[in-house]
């Protein structure tokens, strides 16, 4: 089954921010930076895989590094008190030609 399949989560394509907080009520931060660092762990680990290329190693790490960013970054969002989500089309930086609310 697709993610997009699962039952409910075709709202977070509309609505990004249920995603995060969804996301955050899942899973504990340090579950999921336990969990990122073991499939690192064991990506890097295994022989006759394509990380045996220093290049490809070298990829991995830096997905791994900025997928740990945008996971601190979800729960910082997720912390903060009441609605941490950007207005749609508000203020002076709106899409030009956008609806104001």
């Amino acid at each position: 089954m697709q993610p997009s399949q699962y039952p409910g989560k075709n709202d977070h394509k509309t609505d990004p921010w249920k995603a995060i907080a969804d996301f955050c009520r899942s899973y504990h931060h340090h579950e999921v930076q336990s969990m990122l660092w073991d499939w690192l762990v064991t990506a890097v680990s295994r022989t006759n895989s394509i990380y045996d290329d220093g290049k490809e190693r070298s990829s991995l790490f830096l997905l791994y590094e900025n997928i740990t960013l945008l996971v601190a970054a979800a729960y910082t969002f997720h912390q903060q008190p009441g609605d941490a989500a950007p207005k749609k089309n508000s203020g002076k930086n709106a899409k030009p030609g956008a609806e104001k609310p």
